[in-house]
């Protein structure tokens, strides 16, 4: 599946600026897509940009409920519902429009949604075992409670190739991301769902001409490293090595998940096709620091995925 989004991406990346430099025409009417997100800081990255990447295009409002928490698995979201079923007090997440504590089940009857998505916490994405039957209770809730929504498999993206996490499981980069995919997959495939294809979106963007991130960077002084300086972390998706200022003394760290802008424009612009049906090659919005060139590129990716899934 990868190659051939690669040769489409050779073929079709030239047209894009075309497509992006083209006004959208004047829509009469918008129509809303209401989307909840049961997931973690990934479905926030995914989201950081939508809303001003699906304005841009003009003819649709985003509505984005993010039964969100930080580090949380499939068992922990399916575990936090159980008890809210038998205890009013256990409301883990907080309607960002509203501001009120709600449990899961408040918030999928919250709004009529279109579109739940769910996901597994990314260092057990590549682990088919740890997803039933956690994920089956949540798609069982989803089912009951809101109806009309379609559930989405939100896939995740596989760690930079520099992440102690990716060695202390044997593993590379391209080997979590096909692992990952096959879960995955096998899970949209159990609940006729669909994909958000993010993980294979990045790794596209990852394995195109000239987008090769070397990490470690052979030139960079990891063991002595002087504030500000960086390592070279050109065409990076997540945000990488950089300087923690709290406290007394700035420490280099190392964040090999969480998407950097880039990375965040991208997931955006997979979620953006895949909630509307709308090419994002259509969309226009930039976020700052990036350049119009890698925008252009990264909706083409994001549209030659979203079509091949």
């Amino acid at each position: 599946m990868l190659s051939v989004v690669l040769v489409l991406l050779i073929t079709a990346f030239s047209s894009a600026a075309e497509n992006d430099s083209t006004p959208s025409r004047p829509q009469e009417s918008k129509r809303t897509v209401r989307v909840l997100t049961i997931g973690n800081s990934f479905a926030q990255n995914a989201c950081l940009f939508l809303r001003e990447i699906a304005q841009s295009e003009g003819s649709v409002d985003l509505v984005i409920g993010t039964a969100n928490i930080g580090g949380c698995t499939l068992e922990k979201h399916a575990t936090l519902a159980i008890q809210s079923a038998s205890d009013s007090e256990v409301r883990p997440y907080r309607d960002a429009a509203s501001g009120k504590k709600l449990s899961l089940q408040d918030y999928l009857k919250l709004q009529p949604w279109d579109f739940v998505t769910v996901q597994q916490m990314s260092a057990l994405s590549h682990k088919p075992e740890t997803y039933h039957p956690h994920i089956d209770q949540l798609a069982a809730l989803v089912e009951e409670l809101a109806p009309t929504a379609q559930l989405l498999i939100h896939q995740t993206w596989a760690y930079r190739q520099d992440s102690p996490l990716l060695a202390k499981d044997g593993l590379n980069q391209q080997q979590m991301y096909e692992r990952l995919r096959d879960a995955y997959d096998a899970n949209a495939k159990q609940f006729d769902a669909r994909i958000l294809p993010v993980g294979t979106a990045f790794q596209a963007a990852r394995g195109a001409a000239g987008r090769t991130v070397v990490a470690p960077d052979p030139n960079f002084d990891y063991e002595n490293p002087e504030y500000p300086n960086l390592p070279n972390q050109d065409h990076s998706l997540v945000i990488g090595w950089h300087w923690q200022t709290k406290g007394d003394k700035p420490r280099l760290a190392l964040d090999f998940k969480h998407g950097n802008s880039h990375g965040c424009f991208l997931a955006g612009l997979v979620w953006f096709e895949s909630l509307t049906g709308i090419s994002a090659t259509k969309t226009t919005f930039v976020p700052k620091g990036i350049s119009d060139d890698d925008a252009a590129f990264y909706r083409q990716i994001a549209h030659t995925v979203c079509t091949d899934y």
